[in-house]
């Protein structure tokens, strides 16, 4: 299956917003077969572990807890990573240099 990541997204935020009404609905919004909509929230379960469930009640996907999907530049989210990690070992150094100095 070919994967458009820009749909996926689009998926991901209607499940967020849970506002997707039913399947037939949904797929029409976003300009696709229900059929491919099945493939793609099958898609994000089985290769993200999505936690998607459907509420026939409601009408509506809805994630069973809190799951993120994210694409974009994760070099970012490397680099805040890297500054996170640094600046903890920089204050755990300093502390056991104020207690060396200390005792």
């Amino acid at each position: 299956m070919k994967i458009n990541l820009t749909l996926v997204k689009r998926i991901h935020e209607g499940i967020c917003r849970e506002n997707t009404g039913c399947p037939d609905c949904w797929a029409e919004k976003l300009g696709i077969s229900r059929r491919f909509l099945f493939e793609n929230i099958e898609y994000l379960k089985m290769e993200f572990h999505a936690p998607i469930k459907y509420s026939r009640s409601r009408e509506t996907y809805y994630y069973i807890e809190a799951w993120e999907f994210y694409v974009g530049d994760l070099n970012k989210i490397k680099e805040e990573l890297i500054k996170g990690v640094l600046d903890t070992i920089h204050r755990t150094v300093k502390l056991v240099l104020v207690l060396f100095v200390f005792f």
